[in-house]
């Protein structure tokens, strides 16, 4: 099994609490964990007005999941290098789930995927703070049923050392005949959370929300040597 038992089909109703646990507003406060607005924030990131360009909306979202972009790298993504991040991101399909793309083409130093991680992570135009964590989270934002989220909690409870590979690993967790891809719409509706959220988005809840009940650590940027990247 290429990822943790709290999603195989003897934990269902366990990861859907979890699921259902994050929805749920904070201890005695009314409002919910900010994270539950990061998947609809401002209409969803892959709104088809807005698919195939980072918005300061985007980088708003984005902070729900406890990160902030800097001032450099922000103008870098909204102004500087947005013509180059626009051309990007028309080649990534917006309706594409994981378990369906070709992983060698998307992990080609030359897909569209690939460049646009590297132009986010600064590795073109200069390190600007954007490690792979925030990385993740604006590729997640902008293509939730293609890209998962990468953190420091998720990254052991999937057996990465790095970033490097993370989406091959992904892949094979989804692909792995076991019927997680449906398994985690089932644990989407027994938890009655969003009907818009990707499948990959509730695998990243059920994974974070279980690696803080083991005790795993949430960083501000989980990141790496130059060089492991993905």
């Amino acid at each position: 099994m290429s990822y943790p038992a709290i999603l195989d089909a003897d934990h269902v109703a366990e990861a859907a609490a979890l699921v259902r646990r994050y929805y749920l507003p904070l201890g005695g406060n009314t409002n919910p964990r900010t994270g539950t607005r990061f998947d609809d924030w401002a209409g969803g990131g892959d709104h088809p007005s807005v698919a195939d360009r980072i918005t300061a909306d985007d980088l708003v979202a984005v902070s729900f999941l406890s990160v902030d972009i800097k001032g450099r790298a922000a103008i870098g993504l909204l102004e500087k290098h947005a013509k180059e991040i626009n051309e990007l991101l028309q080649q990534i399909p917006v309706d594409l789930d994981l378990w369906d793309a070709d992983i060698d083409a998307l992990n080609s130093p030359d897909s569209p995927a690939s460049q646009l991680w590297h132009v986010l992570r600064g590795g073109k135009y200069g390190r600007w703070g954007i490690g792979p964590t925030r990385a993740s989270k604006i590729m997640a934002r902008k293509r939730p049923r293609l890209i998962p989220i990468y953190d420091s909690v998720v990254r052991p409870l999937m057996g990465l050392d790095h970033s490097g590979g993370q989406w091959t690993t992904w892949h094979a967790a989804l692909n792995d005949e076991s019927g997680l891809p449906a398994r985690l719409e089932v644990i989407r509706r027994a938890a009655e959370a969003p009907a818009n959220i990707s499948a990959l988005r509730v695998m990243d809840i059920v994974l974070w929300m279980h690696g803080i009940e083991l005790g795993l650590e949430p960083v501000n940027d989980d990141d790496d040597v130059v060089g492991a990247e993905n």
